[in-house]
């Protein structure tokens, strides 16, 4: 059974677009700010970096989710759809001037082989986007939108209950999950730069 979660963030940084992408550019600084994340490192033969999550379920027991991922940087153009996309939560839209950056954690197409000996691991896919705006006043309006996967082997007695119910649970559970991690990432940032108040929203299992 898949089991999906997705967040959204939006907040306005105090600092100009180059310092912006700087700091967010740092992929393991940001995933270390994340409390459910126990180890970030980057695999240079393959060119992608290893996250290593780890959460409970609902009876205390422990589940160890591995993402591999790619980080790509790019420019996003004025006129690009992702920009019109950003523009439309934003309030102070009238800010906004011209383009900016993208980053972009995706699903690493190649990975290394790795062995599995418990029933408690699992190997996940995770695509994050983090766009970063500039505006008139020499801020950046970054827009945070994150995706998390897992495929679960459903064990007794969690194989008794319809499906469609426990897929629904499951994943309002990876929302929360993920809602509290953005946060704690947020507030991490807001330690180190100076941060409007950010304005979050957690949208569980859509595609």
């Amino acid at each position: 059974m898949e089991v999906v979660g997705r967040s959204k963030a939006h907040i306005i940084v105090e600092s100009c677009l180059s310092d912006s992408y700087a700091y967010f550019e740092q992929h393991e600084k940001i995933l270390q700010c994340n409390p459910y994340c126990q180890n970030v490192s980057y695999l240079p033969d393959h060119g992608i970096y290893k996250w290593i999550f780890q959460v409970e379920d609902p009876r205390n027991n422990p589940i160890t989710a591995l993402f591999f991922v790619e980080q790509r940087c790019e420019l996003l153009d004025a006129d690009e759809q992702k920009v019109a996309e950003c523009l439309a939560v934003m309030k102070n839209k009238e800010l906004h001037e011209g383009g900016g950056k993208r980053i972009r954690w995706v699903n690493a197409e190649r990975t290394p082989d790795i062995a599995i000996d418990d029933n408690h691991t699992f190997v996940g896919r995770a695509n994050t986007e983090i766009c970063l705006l500039h505006q008139k006043d020499n801020k950046t309006a970054v827009h945070f939108e994150t995706d998390i996967a897992l495929d679960f082997d459903l064990s007794f007695p969690l194989n008794m209950m319809p499906e469609g119910v426990l897929k629904f649970m499951s994943e309002a559970i990876m929302s929360q999950i993920m809602q509290q991690a953005t946060e704690s990432m947020l507030c991490q940032l807001q330690s180190d730069m100076c941060c409007a108040v950010p304005m979050l929203s957690v949208e569980g299992g859509q595609r």
